[in-house]
């Protein structure tokens, strides 16, 4: 996550003469070549270990940021988004994975720990690379783009020397079975907080993503300087980090139910938080999405994954971020497109009233579930 060209990447594009809707349809793009590489992934991640996976993903992940170094047009910011989909498809649920499957059954707690480290970490090397992204880009968007294929190589390095737990592994020649066997042990086993965690990650997820793709255009918009940029991104970086270590104390104390209203809240407040108000007032709306993205990846991703068998749980992982793609390839174009032809108040105030139609139709159900 030390991408120092992340905090100012829409400008970026922009400096290409790339409109809001062709920045979204990057992501779509994105998004659709996660769709085709996902679960293939995370099932090898499964078949054959989270190391290679990692070492696969880490290298492709070098190889496109580099390349980002050299494009000038939209059809080599595709080849960009194909390659980083690749690499971001390898490394997505293997991560996760192989903390779990170093801890026993006894041992959540530990495990939780583990996560929310792992959040922490990841916080920290983004919002150490936003003050540096934002300090760079006051010369030169090609220093940041240096900054970042430098660092990106680095988790390479670091994927050889992992070392990972032995685990029950799935058949190598029933992938069918294989993949029926999940998905009966998702859907439809009985276990209606597992499938309802896993769908709740999807829609929360989504939320926060769109965000993140309307935070720098609205920045712009407020008159924010560039140069503060990567200022802002650290500061949602880091709030991201200290919810989530937070985040399993404050259930003990207060109970999930209470975090899991919170993501609704946080949803429907920041977004028409931002729309309705503007300058200081707005900019300090957007900071309910890291709340939300603390509780999204700590507390529900680690009630999911502790109710998951170490045999398909990358795979399980990859379906998620499978499906969180798809809605984003589906729905991030309009968005887009609302920005460009609505207007960022209009796209702001319509996001805030759908995640709140949602948060009844697919949270409220998971609550009532939640002991």
């Amino acid at each position: 996550m030390t991408m120092a060209i992340l905090p100012v990447i829409v400008p970026f594009f922009q400096s290409l003469g790339l409109s809001m809707a062709q920045v979204f349809q990057l992501q779509a793009i994105f998004g659709i070549g996660i769709l085709l590489l996902e679960i293939p992934t995370g099932y090898v991640a499964d078949l054959f270990g989270r190391k290679k996976a990692l070492i696969l993903g880490a290298f492709f992940a070098g190889v496109g940021f580099t390349y980002l170094i050299f494009i000038h047009s939209f059809v080599e910011l595709i080849i960009y988004e194909l390659i980083l989909s690749l690499a971001f498809s390898f490394i997505s649920g293997s991560d996760i994975s192989l903390i779990y499957d170093s801890y026993r059954s006894d041992e959540r707690q530990l495990a939780a720990r583990g996560l929310a480290n792992l959040q922490m970490a990841m916080v920290l090397g983004e919002a150490s690379s936003s003050i540096l992204g934002g300090f760079l880009v006051m010369w030169s968007f090609k220093y940041v783009l240096w900054a970042t294929a430098i660092t990106m190589w680095l988790p390479f390095f670091i994927s050889l020397t992992l070392k990972e737990t032995q685990t029950e592994v799935m058949n190598r020649h029933t992938h069918w079975q294989n993949f029926k066997e999940m998905f009966i042990y998702v859907f439809r086993s009985g276990d209606d907080v597992l499938r309802l965690t896993f769908i709740n990650m999807v829609l929360w997820s989504l939320a926060t993503y769109f965000s993140v793709w309307i935070y720098q255009k609205y920045w712009e918009v407020q008159g924010v300087e560039l140069r503060y940029f990567g200022i802002l991104w650290a500061i949602h970086s880091l709030l991201v980090g200290v919810i989530g270590k937070f985040i399993h104390s404050w259930e003990q104390k207060l109970g999930a139910t209470t975090l899991l209203w919170c993501l609704a809240v946080c949803a429907f407040l920041g977004y028409f938080g931002m729309g309705i108000a503007s300058g200081f007032i707005g900019v300090a709306f957007a900071l309910f999405f890291p709340v939300i993205r603390g509780i999204t990846q700590v507390l529900l991703r680690d009630a999911l994954n502790w109710r998951i068998p170490a045999k398909f749980r990358s795979t399980v992982n990859s379906a998620q971020s499978f499906c969180f793609r798809l809605g984003f390839a589906l729905f991030g174009p309009l968005v887009g497109y609302g920005l460009d032809h609505g207007g960022m108040r209009t796209t702001l105030v319509v996001l805030g009233l759908v995640f709140g139609v949602l948060a009844i139709l697919v949270l409220r159900p998971l609550i009532k579930k939640v002991p």
